[in-house]
């Protein structure tokens, strides 16, 4: 059985706006805008009541063929999980699909994706922070669904404290 989490969407697809949920004050804030000359390759997002490594909000990647908007919640499928270096920290970032998009009917992990997309995802997270002054982030590749799900479930734990 594939793992299915409700993700809210902070950057829609296509973007080059990062949008941040404000908890304390229930709003979606413009936090920046990449300062590369590339964009966000999937809604990019959050999943409510789960903890990343960097003990905020776990982070995850909403694939698909319209972009959302800030603040929308998508339930979704989990499929798999690329993972970043930053500084010491190993950081995840889930990869999903939506629930009921018969574009991605029986993706159920990564191997389900074309290996062109699997790539932009990866090339993203290779370049993303690559002219951020303040931040050094490599790319340590991707897992399937069942590291993502163990991810998700530590995450959870996290955040129940």
């Amino acid at each position: 059985m594939t793992d299915r989490v409700d993700v809210v969407v902070e950057i829609p697809w296509g973007s080059r706006n990062k949008y941040e949920y404000d908890e304390s004050a229930g709003v979606m804030r413009f936090d920046r805008r990449l300062p590369g000359s590339f964009a966000f390759p999937a809604d990019y997002g959050f999943v409510p009541g789960a903890l990343g490594t960097d003990d905020e909000p776990l982070d995850a990647l909403v694939l698909m063929v319209e972009p959302t908007f800030p603040g929308v919640r998508v339930s979704c499928r989990l499929v798999g999980v690329f993972w970043l270096r930053i500084g010491e920290r190993r950081e995840a970032k889930l990869v999903c699909v939506p629930e009921g998009d018969p574009a991605y009917d029986g993706v159920d992990d990564m191997s389900g994706l074309s290996r062109h997309q699997r790539a932009e995802l990866g090339n993203f997270f290779d370049i993303y922070r690559s002219l951020d002054p303040d931040s050094e982030a490599t790319s340590e590749g991707s897992e399937g669904a069942e590291a993502a799900a163990r991810v998700l479930t530590q995450a959870r734990q996290r955040a129940a404290g």
